[in-house]
């Protein structure tokens, strides 16, 4: 699986050179390459506890440079340095440092990289109160432990999103640019993003960062120098993930668990009730438009690896909670609603929409120059990558992979499409067999 996963990635990104490595008793997986197009290499590093870090290095005036995205978990500061050595990344080097957002696991060793290296921190505006603020209890709770007074001495851009930079829509959902692009390497351009305000929110500074090798980025035409949408790559923190966040053991993560557990109790005994705070009720709209507004792209979340992000699925491989939500039900609705008589032509137009969508998916990927066998192979990792999860998003997931399956099987024996998607259809099924 791990080879198969490897090749794929090689195939969809050109000449990219790829270094896979798993360390023995080490809570990380790294995984290295060569950005399509440059000279610039994208070092990741997929925690199993704690958020993840992403390492950009380029040459800069004769000197191997470094622009971070997050800068990884307080309870690896012991370890940080040495994890950056063996990877050849020089913390003296780091030219800036980008925040997700202020969880401790995203910003927990900032103070300790920009102040070896007299890196400039880059964070949404509304980090400041973080940083030179005073937190609620609630605030400092959700940091757990983190002490951000160490920032204070740091070199610190706050950034504020201007009508000058404008916004990048995505899904149909404005995304406030926040400052000019950064030039990565010799050709690659990275965007930062705030997410868009709304009544939920995981936290109130958060963004994101999209990457490109082109100058003109996220659109979706035929190109001659061999660009595919699979080449940008959307840094996306706590906003979009497949895999949510894992704790590691060890009396400090035990105590912050009591304590948490505890201010629960106080809460109920009080009348308060207890304190949720439900990660599929939180930025709702900026989290769909992510989903809905790319044809293809490589997603590297803040917990768990690499996936596909892809329309395709949001549009044509729909669970029936994806279906009650789309017609206006709650999460929580009984699915036996769609087989209601009222609701029965609806449903089946909705499907018909969804296949229709399929076609058309894969056939602009043919025309953005992907190979019968590159599709099926996207096809494949998607299917995949359905996998996981808690109950409820475990069994949307395997819906979505049936889903896959019986509108794959329909176009393998739809007449009225063209043979090259049909036999498409049929080879992708028996790599899914």
């Amino acid at each position: 699986m791990e080879q198969d996963m490897e090749a794929e990635r090689k195939d969809m990104s050109g000449n990219r050179e790829l270094r896979d490595r798993r360390l023995p008793g080490d809570p990380h997986r790294i995984v290295r390459e060569m950005l399509s197009g440059t000279s610039t290499e994208l070092t990741c590093f997929f925690f199993r506890h704690g958020a993840n870090m992403y390492v950009f290095s380029y040459e800069k005036e004769g000197v191997k440079k470094h622009t971070f995205i997050d800068a990884g978990d307080s309870q690896y500061r012991d370890r940080i340095s040495e994890i950056l050595t063996e990877n050849d990344i020089n913390a003296g080097n780091i030219e800036r440092i980008i925040i997700t957002h202020r969880h401790r696991d995203h910003c927990g060793l900032a103070d300790l990289l920009a102040g070896e290296s007299g890196a400039k921190i880059l964070v949404h505006s509304n980090f400041r109160k973080l940083v030179e603020g005073v937190l609620s209890i609630e605030e400092r709770r959700w940091l757990g432990g983190l002490d951000p007074s160490g920032l204070r001495a740091c070199d610190i851009e706050y950034l504020q999103p201007s009508g000058e930079e404008g916004v990048v829509n995505i899904g149909g959902v404005d995304f406030p640019r926040l400052g000019e692009p950064i030039g990565m390497g010799e050709v690659g351009r990275l965007e930062i993003l705030a997410c868009p305000e709304s009544a939920q929110m995981h936290s109130p500074d958060q963004i994101i960062a999209l990457y490109s090798p082109r100058s003109s980025p996220y659109t979706y035409e035929p190109t001659d120098d061999g660009f595919r949408p699979t080449d940008e790559i959307v840094f996306s923190g706590d906003l979009w993930l497949m895999r949510g966040p894992l704790f590691a053991g060890g009396l400090g993560n035990f105590s912050m668990q009591f304590r948490m557990g505890m201010h629960q109790m106080r809460n109920i005994l009080s009348g308060r009730g207890m304190m949720r705070r439900d990660p599929r009720e939180q930025d709702s709209a900026a989290k769909e438009a992510l989903k809905k507004g790319f044809c293809l792209i490589r997603v590297e979340p803040g917990h768990g690896e690499e996936f596909l992000g892809s329309r395709i699925l949001p549009n044509s491989l729909l669970a029936e909670r994806d279906l009650l939500m789309e017609m206006g039900y709650p999460l929580d609705a009984d699915k036996s609603i769609l087989k209601s008589k009222d609701m029965v032509a609806r449903v089946t137009a909705r499907m018909e929409q969804a296949y229709k969508s399929f076609i058309e998916e894969l056939s602009l990927w043919r025309r953005l120059g992907y190979n019968p066998a590159e599709i099926t192979r996207l096809l494949v990792r998607i299917y995949r990558e359905q996998s996981g999860g808690g109950p409820l998003v475990e069994q949307d997931r395997k819906e979505r992979r049936r889903r896959l399956q019986t509108i794959l099987a329909r176009l393998k024996d739809d007449k009225a499409q063209p043979d090259e998607l049909r036999e498409l259809a049929q080879s992708t099924l028996r790599a899914l067999s």
